[in-house]
């Protein structure tokens, strides 16, 4: 399942998570996602779960900088 936002300048309603093109991992399971409205340019920011998609890519890149991303939990 792919995460939809809406646009709050055109109200484009397709905007993907996982074409963010910055993501801020809160938690294990919740991020900040910014990405452009393709539909019109504006930047578009929102805290959402993060997609079953993007959980391996976010859990490898936490191994690579050493962050505990709750595994000891």
């Amino acid at each position: 399942m792919t995460a939809k936002l809406t646009c709050p300048a055109c109200g484009a309603t397709d905007l993907d998570v996982c074409e963010y093109d910055s993501m801020m991992v809160l938690r294990k399971d919740t991020a900040l996602f910014s990405l452009h409205c393709p539909h019109c340019g504006s930047a578009v920011s929102s805290v959402h779960a993060i997609p079953a998609q993007l959980r391996e890519e976010i859990k490898f890149a936490a191994i690579e900088v050493g962050a505990g991303m709750g595994a000891g939990q």
